[in-house]
């Protein structure tokens, strides 16, 4: 791993940490997110790309806690956004549909500590990122960060 990412890493770290530091704070009950969709996509990017590296790294305790990073901001995005140009229905029910299930496996396969099977569930949440993406004509693809550099 190069200085580089080791430096991404501990820049989202404390990022997070403050995030979450200042929100046990916070008095409403509510999640405030000021993003669009487009901007809550690309915080999404970064986590599945980090994921990804650090389990073809076979580091499955960070790759575990991009995937908590990544289910957080797929919650907040649930939760916010029942409406929106880009989507034919609430995002919730997609996120319940199709990403959830993959998340919970993923989370599972980690938790046990299997690094192929957690590999092989990355890939399967890649391609129900992708599904969506197909679902709601976005023009982007998810890519999966395991086969990165072959």
């Amino acid at each position: 791993m190069t200085i580089y990412m080791k430096k991404i890493k501990f820049i989202i770290g404390c990022l997070h940490f403050i995030g979450s530091f200042a929100c046990s704070f916070k008095k409403e009950s509510s999640v405030k997110n000021i993003k669009d969709l487009d901007e809550n996509m690309i915080d999404l990017r970064m986590y599945h790309e980090l994921m990804g590296d650090e389990l073809r790294a076979g580091d499955i305790q960070d790759a575990r806690w991009f995937l908590t990073g990544m289910d957080s901001i797929l919650q907040i995005v649930s939760s916010k956004f029942d409406t929106h140009r880009k989507l034919d229905e609430p995002f919730q029910k997609s996120y319940e549909r199709n990403l959830k299930p993959a998340l919970e496996t993923l989370e599972d396969r980690l938790e046990k500590n299997d690094l192929n099977a957690s590999k092989e569930a990355y890939v399967l949440l890649t391609q129900k990122c992708n599904g969506c993406h197909k679902d709601n004509d976005i023009d982007k693809v998810v890519q999966n960060w395991l086969n990165r550099g072959q």
